[in-house]
């Protein structure tokens, strides 16, 4: 669809001055505050044909205009400006990520707060996925003659300790020859490669410790499942209730349902486009239960590969320029994060 420059000026100041004031619009504010160089009719007469072209729409007989699901489309493909943070929300961001955490969960929970202060939507996370993590380090750490401590340490941060009961003696040389062996094959190695099929390659190394090492692959196989698949992080529930959309006492219980539920934001965060950032408004999103919204995702990436991904949701009214923003710096950043958090181990 070919709008001329008037046309989309109209549309531009339609659709910004609705996501401020979350009120229909009218040609006399159009001509008041963005200074178009037209008359009021004129305005008018644009508005007819943008209306009748379905980007914009009027919801009540009298009243001003609002941007359709069809108009916030071609604003944000074909109108819509850069947004830039300020230098103190950039180095917020900077902040967080430039801390020694020693847990990635730890970090996504303070990267969530501050999301929550720089938008007001829903925001939610996608912890790394196990099968996609790569193993960094096995440490077996003996506390009794048949009992062991294992920690296992992904190179996304992802750390999960066992207690491991034997039903033979083990000693600490043992257990230690056997973590150096596994560390040594397979460091760099994703869960979901590490299978009894690979490991069978190191009996003849770990002869002595075969029973050693069957009783770790069960610990490692254990974590591979769906129990301990990614976990979902949330934030900002109370945020998105404050919009003029969620007064209704039948939105809040959508909304509500859908952060109680996750398998819609599951769902959606394994939408998100392997590059740049999706966008995706009202009947666009392939989930009924947010088809009144408009949703932007990002993926975050370690040696190439997708560890996880982000998502912002708000009204169909949400500020598409800012919320691209903060979801393509804080995925950029997170991914810078987990690239270099080797050295905080």
């Amino acid at each position: 669809m070919q709008l001329n420059q008037r046309k989309q000026q109209v549309l531009e100041a339609v659709v910004e001055d609705h996501i401020i004031s979350a009120e229909p619009v009218s040609s006399r504010t159009i001509a008041r505050k963005y200074q178009l160089g037209v008359s009021p009719a004129t305005i008018r007469n644009e508005m007819a044909d943008l209306e009748e072209m379905g980007l914009i729409e009027q919801p009540h007989t009298s009243s001003g205009r609002i941007p359709s699901q069809q108009g916030y489309r071609y604003y944000v493909d074909r109108l819509m400006r850069r947004s830039e943070l300020t230098e103190d929300e950039e180095g917020q961001i900077h902040t967080v990520f430039a801390r020694q955490a020693h847990e990635l969960a730890l970090t996504v929970q303070h990267t969530i707060k501050l999301v929550t202060r720089l938008t007001d939507y829903l925001v939610f996370f996608s912890g790394p996925q196990l099968e996609r993590s790569a193993l960094q380090q096995v440490q077996l750490i003996a506390l009794a003659p048949q009992r062991a401590l294992m920690v296992i340490i992904s190179e996304t941060g992802w750390v999960e300790s066992k207690l491991v009961d034997f039903s033979f003696p083990v000693t600490g040389e043992d257990l230690e020859q056997v973590a150096g062996v596994l560390n040594e094959h397979f460091r760099g190695l994703t869960f979901s490669q590490i299978t009894r099929t690979v490991l069978s390659s190191i009996y003849q190394e770990l002869s002595r410790q075969r029973l050693l090492v069957d009783y770790v692959l069960e610990v490692m196989e254990s974590l591979n499942t769906s129990e301990h698949s990614d976990g979902l992080y949330l934030g900002g529930t109370r945020n998105v209730l404050k919009q003029p959309e969620y007064q209704d006492i039948q939105q809040v219980r959508k909304l509500l349902e859908l952060v109680e539920s996750e398998q819609t934001l599951r769902e959606i965060l394994s939408d998100a486009n392997h590059e740049g950032i999706t966008v995706r408004i009202g009947r666009e999103n392939r989930q009924g239960q947010v088809q009144d919204c408009g949703v932007i995702t990002a993926v975050y990436m370690l040696g190439g590969n997708i560890v996880g991904a982000m998502g912002l949701l708000g009204p169909v009214r949400m500020n598409y320029a800012r919320a691209s923003t903060v979801v393509e710096c804080i995925t950029q950043s997170l991914s810078a994060f987990l690239s270099s958090s080797g050295n905080c181990f």
